[in-house]
Order: structure tokens, then C-alpha cells, then sequence
């Protein structure tokens, strides 16, 4: 049992606990192979197939943790523990932005931002916190680096911890300003309000992870491990406790992975983005979708595409003003209602 006190020579201040890590394992495994199985299921592996890469990236970050715990002094496992625990929430939240642009694109008329700038946009930004991550994890868990690259990296992890955080804000504005105007336009579907919900309460769960490791990292930011006559026991419990780490990280995001499998998004987004709810609130139409015709480059560095803006582009691809204005012509057709499960 811990008991907040430094082992002498252990990489991770204490000693791993054995069992959690075996647990959470094959927990994390199990969730990924549900979600792999609802992926062919709904034919939804564009949507949701990041969540079943999430899951095994948690699989492969506690094998790793499992092998620390029987040789503690090595510092291979631990780096690649931590970088593994570290990528996957990004991750996690990413897959919640791709299920918000669907959601938008079902009713895009009441969309702040055109639906297809929703995932390019927080993409781009997911790529930078990820890059942030992935360095800064490397530089802080390699003990062996120079005190300024480790010093280094605790920084860019912070920056990316306060960017995810950030994010996560202006993601659930964006969610919420989008439901708003669909209730003060009289939609109320059960569907949009449902897999919101799901957003919603996912946000609300990687939110609380990035909280604690956000906490966690200003506090070793104020401790200078170098000074002469340091006390182990006077850093803070976060670090000293290993019981943070599994209720803050590891309980949390399993939650998080099964709550997405118990409430799939798929139950309640149609399978493909050409559908999308009429102005009457519960009769689906069948439109030509919309087509992203940038290069790769050109959408990570104008997301918004404000030079389609100015030049009149956004207009041309708002396909649910074409299909209002072309119904009476046949250009558009009611769609088959989806099934919920």
C-alpha cells in the first residue's frame, strides 16, 4: 500500500501498483473491441473509427506501465507510458468534434459556422495540441535529458494542457449556441438533442482529466528537484499518490470510452452527411452534401476558409439553401428515417 513516501531508485516516485494496470488493460481492450464491432456494425468507421484507435492506444500505455512496475528503475517504460497516456485523450476529444460537424451537418441551416469548417478547424488545432503533447511528454519523462530540454517540455506540456482546455471551452459554446438556435427555431428532436447530450457529458469527462493534469503539472513546475537538501515528501500528493493517476486518467477516460459505446452516435446521426433535417423539424432530406475541394495543406492552414469566404465560395456549397430553393425541381428527395437503437 502507498504510502506517499519515495522508493528509493523508482522512476515514478513510488512503486507502480501491479494489478491496476493489468485491469485497465484488458478493460481498454474490451471497450476498443466494442467499439471496433459498432464501427462495422454502422458502417461508421469515418466517424467513430478514432475511438477504437483511442482504446488500444490506453491498452498499449498500461502494457507498458504493467512492464515499469516490475523494474521501476527503467526509464523506457515510463516514457513510453506516459507518451501513450498522454496522446490518446487529445485523441478522444477529436473523434467529439468529427460527431459535432455530423451533428451540425443534420441541421446545418442553424450551424454557427458552415458544418464543414467544424472539423478542419479543430483538427488544425488538435494537431498542434497533439504535437505539443507528444514533445513535451518525451522531454519531461526522459530523466536522462538536460534540466532546461526537461524544463522544456513541462512547459509545452502546459501549453498544450491549457490549449485543450481552451478548446474544449470554445467546443461546447459552439454546441450549445447550435442548440439554442435550433430550440428558439422550434427543433426539437430527440436525435440532435441526444447524441448533444453525449458531447456534452464526453466534454464534460476530458475536461476534468485535463483539470487534474493541468494541477499536476503547475505543481511540479514549482519544485526544483536539483536544490540541495530536497524532501520527496514535500511535493505535492498528486505526484506522490498513484491513486490520482487512476481515478483522474485512467477511471475517467474508461468511462468516457464506454459511455461512447452505450450511447454510439451512430444511434442517433444518419449514415451519411448528405441527409439533414427540413426546417418542419422531423422530415429528413436527402441533398448533394457538401464536397471539401481544397488540398490537404490548404484546409490545416485556412480552416475557416476565409478566402472562400471573400470570394463567394462559402455560398455556392451551402447545399441545404440549394436543395429549399431546387426541392420543387426533384433535386432533392426525402430520405429513409434512420432507425434508433
Amino acid at each position: 500500500m502507498e504510502d506517499g513516501k519515495y522508493v528509493d531508485g523508482s522512476i515514478w516516485f513510488y512503486a507502480p501498483n501491479k494489478g491496476a494496470p493489468i485491469f485497465f488493460a484488458i478493460a481498454y481492450a474490451a471497450t476498443g473491441i466494442w467499439h471496433a464491432w459498432q464501427a462495422v456494425h454502422y458502417k461508421s468507421w469515418k466517424l467513430t473509427g478514432l475511438y477504437v484507435f483511442c482504446a488500444f492506444i490506453f491498452v498499449a500505455g498500461f502494457i507498458s506501465r504493467e512492464l515499469g512496475a516490475f523494474d521501476y528503475t527503467k526509464i523506457v517504460y515510463y516514457i513510453v507510458s506516459v507518451c501513450l497516456v498522454y496522446a490518446a485523450p487529445p485523441l478522444y476529444e477529436l473523434g467529439n468534434y468529427h460527431i459535432l460537424g455530423r451533428v451540425l451537418y443534420f441541421v446545418p441551416y442553424h450551424s454557427p459556422i458552415h458544418p464543414g469548417r467544424v472539423l478542419t478547424t479543430f483538427a488544425a488545432i488538435s494537431f498542434l495540441v497533439e504535437t505539443l503533447s507528444g514533445v513535451g511528454a518525451a522531454y519531461v519523462s526522459n530523466r536522462t535529458l538536460p534540466v532546461k530540454l526537461q524544463n522544456t517540455g513541462q512547459a509545452l506540456l502546459k501549453a498544450a494542457l491549457i490549449l485543450q482546455l481552451v478548446v474544449v471551452t470554445l467546443f461546447v459554446m459552439l454546441a450549445a449556441t447550435f442548440q439554442r438556435r435550433c430550440l428558439k427555431n422550434g427543433i426539437n428532436n430527440n436525435r440532435v438533442n441526444q447524441a448533444l447530450l453525449t458531447l456534452y457529458v464526453s466534454s464534460a469527462i476530458v475536461t476534468a482529466r485535463c483539470i487534474y493534469r493541468t494541477v499536476e503539472f503547475f505543481d511540479i513546475d514549482n519544485v526544483n528537484f536539483g536544490s540541495e537538501g530536497f524532501d520527496p515528501s514535500t511535493l505535492s500528493p498528486i505526484i506522490r499518490y498513484e491513486w490520482f493517476f487512476y481515478v483522474f486518467e485512467a477511471v475517467l477516460m474508461l468511462v468516457n470510452s464506454v459511455l461512447l459505446n452505450v450511447r454510439h452516435p451512430r444511434r442517433w446521426l444518419p449514415d451519411t452527411t448528405k441527409v439533414y433535417l427540413a426546417k418542419d423539424g422531423v422530415t429528413e432530406i436527402m441533398g448533394p452534401g457538401y464536397k471539401e475541394d481544397r488540398n490537404v495543406i490548404a484546409t490545416l492552414f485556412d480552416p475557416f476558409d476565409v478566402y472562400g469566404m471573400i470570394k463567394g465560395r462559402d455560398d455556392k456549397t451551402r447545399f441545404w439553401d440549394e436543395n429549399n430553393n431546387e426541392n420543387r425541381e426533384g433535386k432533392a428527395s426525402v430520405a429513409p428515417t434512420s432507425t434508433t437503437v
